[in-house]
């Protein structure tokens, strides 16, 4: 008798362990996503300033062609180096989108199952 006692004691303490622990474990899960999604968000705005940078430096660019400050050469070679970065910097934009959108799907696949 005294061994089946000692076994729904068992049973209860580890009940009462999963339900005191779950919270604790599902915050931190929480707090990490949270975090994680901090990271995406500031990748994704240094990666906007750096495209508006791009786009103002080849504004200025032509500017400086059109009034003369370059020659036709120097503004050719300057000008295909800024349109290959600002090329690199929008294709890390639409993978940062494509990113984004699943992981979107993700949680709420999580979100449903749960």
């Amino acid at each position: 008798m005294s061994s089946l006692v000692l076994l729904w004691l068992v049973i209860l303490g580890i009940m009462l362990l999963v339900y005191l622990g779950f919270p604790i474990f599902s915050k931190t899960k929480t707090q990490h996503s949270q975090m994680s999604e901090d990271i995406i968000e500031e990748r994704r705005q240094t990666l906007f300033q750096e495209r508006e940078r791009s786009y103002a430096a080849l504004a200025e660019l032509d500017e400086d062609y059109e009034i003369g400050k370059l020659s036709e050469t120097d503004y050719q070679e300057l000008r295909e180096g800024l349109l290959q970065e600002t090329a690199h910097v929008i294709v890390q934009l639409e993978e940062e989108s494509l990113s984004d959108v699943e992981a979107e799907i993700e949680r709420f696949k999580q979100q449903r199952g749960t």
